[in-house]
């Protein structure tokens, strides 16, 4: 098996449903039962089932979400990590680009690859 074919996969999905904007699905079909997420601004660990409402919102703002892998680095068979790029014009269209990094960790269960953590920030990767 390819690991980068795979989370390519994975990464193409979770663009796809975030792009559905249905925050239960992205988050059912894709994160870990006990994703833990923080990042810039955010002073507190999200885990588990109180991510439902931080996703919500972030789709609610980043309708035509694109999402990016700059590297892939693999852990073992059923761990690896990503470099991702989430990028989107805001909700109505008027506004900045909206620009994240992210650093995130993938577990591998038996129906696919899931989000386990995100360390995320403000802005692109230079020179990616």
């Amino acid at each position: 098996m390819n690991l980068n074919l795979n989370l390519n996969q994975a990464i193409e999905k979770l663009q796809t449903l975030c792009r559905q904007g249905d925050a239960a699905v992205v988050h059912r079909e894709l994160f870990c039962a006990d994703c833990s997420i923080n990042g810039e601004g955010t002073p507190v660990i999200t885990i588990g089932g109180d991510l439902l409402p931080m996703l919500t919102d972030m789709l609610k703002i980043t309708p035509h979400l694109s999402i990016r892998s700059v590297r892939t680095v693999a852990i073992n068979e059923g761990a690896a990590i990503t470099w991702l790029e989430w990028t989107s014009p805001p909700a109505g269209g008027a506004g900045d680009l909206i620009a994240l990094r992210s650093l995130t960790a993938w577990r591998k269960e038996q129906d696919g690859w899931r989000i386990a953590a995100d360390m995320y920030g403000f802005g692109l990767f230079a020179g990616n």
